[in-house]
């Protein structure tokens, strides 16, 4: 008897032809575009073999999978839903991670013995018997843990110091802060801003015309490709967010030898923080009027990293 070939219908149903002649009747492959949900995800117990009398039968066949699954907290309270092998349980501590590729296809073609392409079966209909397990909540949980990102200390004292003499320019930015927090300000005055910069891809600029200032999105030309897979990822913990900020005078008052206290509001992606007073020193270097045009390699404003504190000099 000649072995077994193997018949792969799809990412998620796995199906073997025995055949019991003494010719190879099948062959069939999977030709994956990009990565699909299998990675990191669910893979069901393969099926039953099928004798090559039922291979017809398929088509008007109902495949029945058991799919376990697990729900967690994450450090907010919402409950996540994991398959069972995204998570890796210890005694203490677990962690989940689970990569989706939105875009990606599957081709699939089957072939004969002769090589020739024939049409590849599939089950009429699919039910899944779901079970739910709880990982981290409620009865019988299997380890009494939250997670949660390891986020690095704010630094009060260098933040404090960096902010103490900054750039006066009318419609200007005056600073770029990189940290693993979220900012507010309270007391600065009307038309200063802080602009979340990775909302678009070349930040913010100021600009002004007619007298008046404007702080909006770079005004760079380029053209995305929203054909191209993308990777979605979901994990526990969390991955610690990276956060740019630019600062801007959006007015046309220039301050000059100007000193100004006010609060810096800092916090995390758990919303824990503080408040941090600064005092400030506005001065203008007329000889330094264009301070906005930081994609173009020229930095001519002040700038932290608390991540990479040597993009910074």
């Amino acid at each position: 008897m000649m072995p077994s070939s193997h018949l792969i219908v799809n990412n998620e149903m796995k199906l073997s032809c025995k055949f019991t002649s003494v010719f190879l009747i099948g062959l069939t492959f999977c030709l994956f575009a990009c990565t699909n949900d299998e990675i990191g995800g669910n893979r069901a117990k393969p099926v039953k073999e099928i004798s090559l009398e039922n291979y017809a039968s398929i088509a008007d066949s109902t495949l029945h999978k058991n799919v376990k699954m697990y729900r967690a907290l994450n450090f907010n309270g919402d409950t996540t839903e994991w398959n069972e092998s995204d998570c890796n349980i210890k005694d203490t501590s677990f962690s989940c991670y689970h990569e989706t590729c939105v875009g990606c296809y599957t081709v699939k073609i089957c072939r004969d013995a002769n090589n020739k392409r024939i049409k590849c079966p599939s089950y009429k209909d699919t039910i899944y018997d779901t079970t739910y397990k709880n990982i981290n909540f409620g009865e019988n949980v299997l380890v009494n843990y939250i997670p949660i990102a390891k986020i690095p200390k704010f630094n009060r004292d260098t933040v404090q110091k960096v902010l103490s003499t900054l750039n006066g320019h009318a419609c200007a930015q005056f600073f770029e802060f990189t940290s693993n927090y979220y900012l507010e300000h309270i007391g600065l005055p009307e038309g200063f801003t802080f602009e979340k910069r990775d909302l678009f891809p070349f930040g913010f600029e100021a600009t002004s015309r007619s007298g008046k200032c404007s702080v909006g999105a770079a005004n760079v030309q380029y053209t995305p490709n929203n054909d191209n897979p993308k990777s979605v990822v979901r994990r526990l913990p969390e991955k610690v967010d990276r956060v740019t900020y630019q600062f801007f005078n959006g007015s046309m008052k220039s301050y000059r030898d100007t000193t100004i206290t006010w609060k810096l509001v800092y916090k995390d992606q758990y919303g824990r923080g503080d408040t941090l007073d600064i005092t400030t020193k506005f001065k203008v270097d007329e000889s330094k009027a264009d301070t906005t045009k930081s994609y173009f390699g020229r930095r001519e404003y002040g700038c932290y990293d608390a991540l990479d504190s040597k993009r910074c000099k």
